[in-house]
């Protein structure tokens, strides 16, 4: 059934992009050759990929985290931020990318959120992210929880 949703996740975000790209030509649009219908690439696709992928993280789950890494800091040791690049790819409905470096929740904070069928969290940089566990499909991002300052 994941495979089946992520298979057609990717058709439909292949068969789009063209369609929302030329979205910046023509007429209804502003100088920068965005359109001003108030819908953007982003939003379609934010729309689209948290309808498939089901629940993304609520507000209870994000309190819980930011509440318990404010508490804990030094919960997983040091952290360093991803490269800009790396970390544009980090967003809801993307693949993970290859090789790169993960840690997972520790006990105590895992302990306190609720369980997640076929889902589950890591640490990646200083982001909480929530990954679907059969295709590594980024289902949610937390940014900056560990983030020192």
């Amino acid at each position: 059934m994941h495979r089946t949703v992520a298979v057609a996740l990717a058709l439909f975000l292949a068969a789009a992009q063209p369609a929302l790209a030329d979205q910046g030509k023509g007429k209804g649009n502003d100088k920068a050759g965005k359109p001003n219908n108030g819908t953007s690439t982003e939003a379609v696709v934010e729309g689209v990929t948290a309808g498939i992928l089901g629940a993304i993280l609520d507000d209870d789950e994000r309190r819980l985290i930011r509440h318990y890494f404010g508490e804990h800091p030094d919960a997983v040791g040091k952290v360093k931020e991803l490269p800009p690049g790396i970390r544009k790819k980090l967003a809801r409905g993307g693949a993970m990318p290859p090789g790169i470096a993960k840690q997972a929740l520790p006990d105590g904070l895992h302990r306190q959120l609720p369980p997640r069928n076929g889902q589950h969290y890591e640490i990646i940089g200083t982001d909480v992210v929530l990954i679907e566990t059969a295709t590594r499909v980024i289902v949610d991002v937390l940014k900056d929880v560990l983030r020192g300052g």
